[in-house]
């Protein structure tokens, strides 16, 4: 029954996302940069990628637009959060990979920046798949919000938002802003600006 509440309520959130997420039909204006349709992804292909608290000790956040891991998740006691922003599961035009690094004491990286990349996999982070899950854009194109990464030093505990409300919450409670992990599309926001 619990796991069909989940399921339910995975359904409704999709549902719900997706209705937020219809263009207006200036969505395909180009912008003051010459940003058009063609430079631009297609909003309505971005997904919902959910946070997810992970039953461990210290409190592990887990992200992801894949409803069967979520799923799977769900059976092993973890707690849906919050749909933090809206990413694209097939590369888009103007995107780049979002990748997924696990590390020693299951701490978990989200980044697209090659440079962050290539340093965690020299400290000792894995890839967590051959293919990337998701993509993001590189810069603040697009209708694009910054996906914040925070993390807490002495916990090894990373968290990534688009709230600049939630980030001031989690600096206070002893995380550091360690950077942008990419850009994002707001949940709601379609706007190819």
């Amino acid at each position: 029954m619990k796991h069909i509440l989940h399921a339910l309520f995975l359904s409704v959130t999709v549902a719900l996302t997706v209705a937020q997420n219809i263009p207006r039909n200036d969505a395909y204006q180009t912008d003051t940069l010459g940003r058009s349709a063609e430079t631009c992804g297609d909003p309505t292909d971005a997904l919902p990628f959910y946070r997810v608290l992970l039953p461990s000790a210290p409190t592990r956040y887990f992200y992801s637009s894949d409803l069967t891991v979520l799923n799977a998740g769900f059976q092993s006691g973890c707690t849906l959060q919050a749909v933090a922003c809206l990413m694209f599961i097939t590369q888009e035009e103007s995107t780049v990979p979002m990748f997924r690094l696990g590390g020693a004491d299951q701490e978990i990286i989200y980044t697209a920046n090659t440079t962050e990349l290539e340093d965690a996999l020299e400290n000792g982070f894995t890839l967590t798949s051959v293919d990337p899950e998701t993509y993001v854009y590189p810069t603040q194109i697009c209708g694009s919000v910054p996906f914040y990464h925070l993390r807490n030093a002495a916990k090894k505990v990373n968290f990534y938002t688009v709230s600049t409300a939630e980030m001031q919450v989690f600096i206070g409670n002893g995380y550091s802003t360690i950077g942008i992990a990419g850009y994002v599309l707001p949940v709601g926001g379609t706007e190819c600006e």
